[in-house]
């Protein structure tokens, strides 16, 4: 290889690598031409990359707004970062806990844009599993998680994330939501410190979710049990004591101060 062409993939590497950097939480999703901006390189050349790293799972467009996103791929290339990550080591043994009393699935998920990653998972024991994969995607504003993470990322958040009109996801309805229902819904979650997503993505599936706290005041992932609906309206009220016991206790863990 010539001296061209090495220092010419290189460059190559430090624009896409530019294009990764340019996401964060406060800028998640962002459109072609504000990248381009941002990054200070040409549309063309942007776009060009953004195919590239699409076509690699780093980079994932939104078919209803045509904005990019980090994409899940970025989680398969962090799995050793993961794997040490403090707030799975520390939630997994409550996550034991809760999936031994309860027989359910219990997830532990982070928000990536409109979507929350699955990133430690303990699957349900019963016929019925309301489990997806590890690393999986799901849209923040129909699961119990995604809507606790939306509602400690904050108002502006939603509004720059979120169109007016949110597509349904629930299997027997096709209408959607505004972000105004949205951002109400939100609301009483983050007085009442839960979240509920009722057969809003799977039928006859009930999840409730609470968050995790870090040291530095603010909702790093949040925690979930999930199951057939019956079965956990049973036991609501005992379900909610343990999922916020367990919140407070590895929020505490990572060095968060209740007040």
């Amino acid at each position: 290889m010539s001296k061209k062409q090495d220092t010419s993939r290189s460059d190559v590497v430090k624009k896409a690598g530019k294009i990764l950097k340019a996401f964060s939480r406060e800028r998640s999703l962002i459109g072609v031409r504000e990248l381009a901006e941002i990054v200070n390189l040409p549309k063309s050349t942007v776009q060009r990359l953004l195919t590239s790293l699409a076509d690699e799972g780093l980079i994932y467009q939104d078919p209803a707004t045509r904005r990019y996103s980090l994409g899940a791929g970025i989680l398969v290339l962090a799995g050793v970062v993961l794997s040490h990550m403090d707030f799975r080591r520390i939630a997994l043994p409550f996550m034991t806990n809760l999936s031994a009393k309860w027989q359910e699935t219990i997830d532990l998920d982070i928000l990536e844009g409109t979507h929350v990653i699955i990133v430690e998972q303990i699957a349900g024991q019963y016929a019925l599993s309301a489990g997806s994969p590890l690393a999986r995607r799901l849209p923040a504003q129909s699961t119990s998680t995604g809507k606790v993470l939306l509602a400690y990322a904050g108002v502006e958040y939603v509004k720059a994330n979120f169109p007016e009109e949110i597509p349904s996801t629930k299997p027997s309805s096709n209408v959607s939501i505004t972000r105004e229902q949205l951002l109400r819904e939100l609301e009483i979650v983050r007085n009442e410190g839960i979240a509920r997503s009722r057969e809003e993505r799977e039928e006859f599936v009930y999840a409730i979710g609470v968050p995790i706290w870090d040291s530095t005041d603010k909702v790093i992932a949040a925690l979930s049990l999930s199951g057939f609906v019956a079965r956990i309206d049973k036991n609501e009220k005992e379900i909610i004591k343990d999922l916020k016991k367990a919140s407070r206790e590895i929020s505490e863990q990572l060095g968060y101060r209740f007040h």
